[in-house]
């Protein structure tokens, strides 16, 4: 039953986010796209209220949470209900299923666990239920040294919802929330693109990817939602606040969506050159992330954000460039990048422009952060399956985006008003 309670926990969030709906960007997606999207705003407003609570210190408890956070998920449902139309059963939509058995059969056996769930991640979560909300104090001691003290909260806080439903923290729950957050991402993708094969390259991809990666119960599938979520509102359906959302996410999930926004506001200035759109796209992630450093920065847990500003070791540039392209091959001949790449040589290369540019600072971001170390071989065999995620995911919708040619599933013309709207 713990189990249960504790995986509850995560198919909730989407209700918590419902207010999303509202939105014209949102209505114009089937069924599924609705529901992942609403996924991610649940989780963003489910840790900026475990924020709130512990700054104004009131304790959590499993009351306090269900009454705060189901009252948002009533008034969202009040303010966004809409109905959508269902997402189009085709042939590809059954081999997507298959993947999402294949992949939570995966899970389910634990071959796909991350380490960094069982020594930072979970363990966070457990001792912020302990204590009934966040503890900076616990962080800055020196036990925790080895438990990336000053990363990013969001990710622990979701965990430590899920933790205090259930009363007890249940590790199955956290990793089989991968394949929610993993396939919410093809939902956006497939609803907002209308792009069957598409969402199926991307599925197939992310999931054999992920697996080979062990980034189970990690940061890297939320994260990898988060920025598909972003890299969508400014590449398909032109959407500032979705972009806004999503990158606000990805900032608050690791130190890595920190640089994901730096690139989607480079490639958004590039190519639409309008400064105040950018501006209000970037300003929710760099509100939320700046009042964590200062946080953090009080606490003296900030040297994880210092790591640009050390020596750079530009003799293991080639040494970095071999180990990455070794850790880029997912064991598979390069497949999982050679193949979006050919898709999108093949389409409208033009109408892939902002994922292929934020897929290059991405990769290039990582090269530039590993050539800080004098030997960076351990930190790129451990960690580069897991970083080379997020280029790998912009690639993907590169593909879809070069082909991007007819409306979604269930989109709802301009001028119309959607199902079920006022």
């Amino acid at each position: 039953m713990t189990h249960v309670l504790a995986f509850a926990a995560y198919l909730a969030l989407p209700l918590i986010g419902l207010g999303v709906w509202r939105l014209d960007a949102v209505r114009r997606l089937d069924l599924p796209a609705r529901i992942a999207v609403a996924l991610a705003a649940g989780m963003l407003v489910t840790g900026v209220v475990m924020t709130l609570m512990s700054i104004a210190r009131v304790p959590w408890s499993r009351t306090s949470l269900v009454i705060v956070l189901g009252a948002i998920a009533a008034a969202g449902w009040y303010v966004g209900r809409a109905s959508a139309r269902p997402a189009e059963v085709g042939r590809e939509t059954w081999l997507i299923l298959v993947f999402i058995i294949i992949t939570v059969y995966g899970l389910l056996d634990a071959r796909e666990s991350c380490g960094d769930l069982h020594f930072f991640w979970g363990p966070k979560a457990v001792r912020f239920y302990r204590d009934g909300g966040i503890n900076l104090s616990w962080l800055a001691s020196p036990d925790t040294q080895r438990m990336n003290p000053g990363y990013p909260i969001l990710l622990p806080l979701v965990y430590a919802w899920s933790h205090t439903l259930a009363q007890q923290f249940s590790w199955w729950a956290a990793i089989l929330a991968t394949a929610l957050f993993l396939f919410g991402a093809v939902a956006i993708v497939r609803g907002a693109s209308g792009d069957d094969r598409g969402a199926l390259l991307m599925a197939a991809t992310l999931s054999y990817a992920i697996a080979v990666a062990y980034a189970a119960g990690a940061g890297e599938a939320p994260l990898i939602l988060f920025e598909t979520l972003a890299i969508v509102a400014i590449t398909l359906i032109d959407s500032p606040t979705l972009a806004a959302l999503g990158l606000a996410g990805a900032a608050l999930i690791k130190i890595e969506g920190a640089t994901f926004v730096i690139a989607v506001v480079i490639v958004d200035l590039l190519l639409r050159r309008n400064w105040k759109r950018t501006l209000a796209i970037a300003a929710p992630a760099a509100l939320l992330l700046g009042a964590w450093l200062a946080f953090v920065r009080a606490y003296g847990i900030l040297e994880y954000y210092r790591g640009a500003g050390m020596p750079i070791y530009f003799s293991t540039l080639p040494k970095t460039l071999l180990l990455l392209a070794k850790t880029a091959s997912y064991e598979l001949w390069w497949l999982p990048w050679l193949v979006p790449a050919a898709v999108v040589a093949t389409g409208k290369v033009r109408r892939a422009a902002a994922p292929l540019l934020i897929a290059l600072l991405t990769f290039g971001a990582a090269i530039f952060f590993y050539i800080h170390l004098p030997d960076p071989t351990w930190w790129i065999l451990s960690s580069a399956p897991r970083v080379l995620l997020t280029p790998l995911t912009a690639l993907l919708i590169a593909a879809v985006s070069a082909w991007y040619s007819r409306p979604a599933h269930g989109v709802v013309s301009q001028g119309e008003k959607a199902e079920g709207s006022s």
